[in-house]
């Protein structure tokens, strides 16, 4: 069987004109990417990892915070890694944490876990040298030693009036980099 020219124009039209549907694409929203960066003049970088942190603390009991200013000891340690050190440009380096005081105990972090939270229940930071870092204060001076330094802190419950009740807690801190 022989087919003229306008039948096989035809037949190669419907060809490509049903395997085209199998082509077709199809776009849909995917979300959105938020790049965030910062070029500073400083003796350090903050590394990626240490900028935002979430540490948690170990339950306590209500009893280890019946005596206001009293501590539940029972810190918890954390660090803030700080790379692309360079000692020619600054040799020391402390750190600064601002956030929501406590209205009783001032130097350290309110409770701002809202509905369920803990009362007369704050949170104090403690500095590299293991005293008591009052917030808003900066914390005793690190000598740089080379290109990575890990600052350590720890965190522990602090009682900021009479007998702590039962419930949740957190606080938000802030951090600044102070070089010298």
């Amino acid at each position: 069987m022989k087919l003229d020219k306008k039948t096989l124009a035809l037949a190669i039209s419907l060809v490509l004109i049903s395997g085209s549907g199998f082509a077709e694409t199809t776009s849909v929203s995917g979300g959105t990417i938020n790049f965030e960066g910062k070029v500073i003049n400083a003796a350090c970088s903050v590394a990626a990892d240490s900028i935002n942190q979430t540490i948690t603390l170990d339950d306590v009991k209500v009893s280890k915070l019946a005596t206001t200013g009293e501590a539940a000891g029972q810190p918890v340690s954390f660090e803030i890694l700080i790379s692309d050190c360079d000692t020619s440009v600054m040799q020391n380096v402390s750190v600064t944490f601002n956030g929501q005081s406590d209205s009783t105990t001032s130097d350290a972090l309110a409770n701002t876990a809202g509905v369920g939270a803990a009362t007369n229940v704050g949170l104090q930071l403690y500095g590299p040298d293991g005293k008591a870092l009052p917030v808003g204060i900066e914390s005793a001076t690190i000598p740089l030693n080379g290109i990575q330094n890990t600052l350590p802190f720890s965190v522990d419950y602090i009682a900021t009036g009479a007998a702590a009740t039962a419930g949740t807690v957190a606080a938000t801190a802030t951090f600044s980099m102070n070089y010298s």
